[in-house]
């Protein structure tokens, strides 16, 4: 049995007047699972406010895996995830309370949050990474291509579950296994488009970093990642 898990919540992203078929991102991570073939997935998805932290609280995290990673993949705009409509969903600040409360009594090693531009509320989000034993989240910084974005996470998640337990105590085997999961794209692929700008992968990412090592803090390490990867400004 995988003592790994995948937990997927997912907001709706389309009306079935816009696409019929309404798209997720389970399939594409469905794929990932059948080709690694090491760990499970749990998925469910979310309306409003209580029905994410039913759905985090009340059951993905009711597993029986010992290691557990956190997909959230919804509209973003500014502190609101999910809702179709605009300011819909939830605030940021609340979800990041109700992901807390499930870290604290389950083992939640990193988190991804596949939304537009709630990467740029950076103090939230390493405010939530060091009241918690969670060693990394990623997230976007403006309005991400569906598709585009949705191979990065799967990406991402591919290698940074191939982590040990022990490597989350270091915080360059954790920069080491985003180098790999992003270093098969291009930094200068125009990612977002926003007012009429372009905005390339390498300006539309924010990683956060908390090792589980004592005397360890929660830092912005977007700025390290880039230069890793030879994204950096020169």
């Amino acid at each position: 049995m995988s003592n790994a898990a995948l937990l997927v919540i997912e907001g709706l992203w389309w009306t079935p007047e816009q696409k019929p078929k309404r798209p997720s991102v389970l399939q594409f991570l469905e794929g990932l699972e059948s080709y690694r073939g090491d760990f499970n997935i749990y998925y469910a998805n979310f309306y409003e406010k209580t029905g994410f932290r039913r759905a985090l609280e009340d059951d993905l995290t009711n597993t029986r895996e010992d290691r557990l990673f956190l997909y959230v993949a919804a509209h973003g705009t500014g502190k609101r995830i999910g809702g179709l409509k605009a300011k819909t969903g939830m605030k940021l600040p609340a979800m990041f309370r109700v992901v807390q409360n499930a870290a604290n009594y389950s083992n939640i090693e990193g988190v991804l949050i596949g939304s537009c531009s709630v990467g740029n509320n950076i103090d939230d989000f390493i405010s939530m990474t060091s009241n918690s034993h969670i060693a990394w989240i990623f997230g976007y910084t403006c309005e991400i291509g569906w598709m585009a974005s949705t191979l990065i996470d799967v990406s991402i998640f591919e290698h940074l579950m191939k982590l040990k337990k022990s490597d989350l105590k270091s915080r360059k085997k954790i920069l080491d296994a985003f180098e790999k999961a992003l270093g098969r794209f291009n930094g200068d692929y125009v990612l977002c488009k926003m007012k009429g700008k372009n905005i390339p992968l390498k300006d539309a990412i924010t990683l956060v970093v908390q090792p589980r090592s004592i005397g360890c803090k929660a830092q912005d390490e977007t700025r390290n990642l880039l230069d890793k990867l030879g994204w950096g400004k020169k």
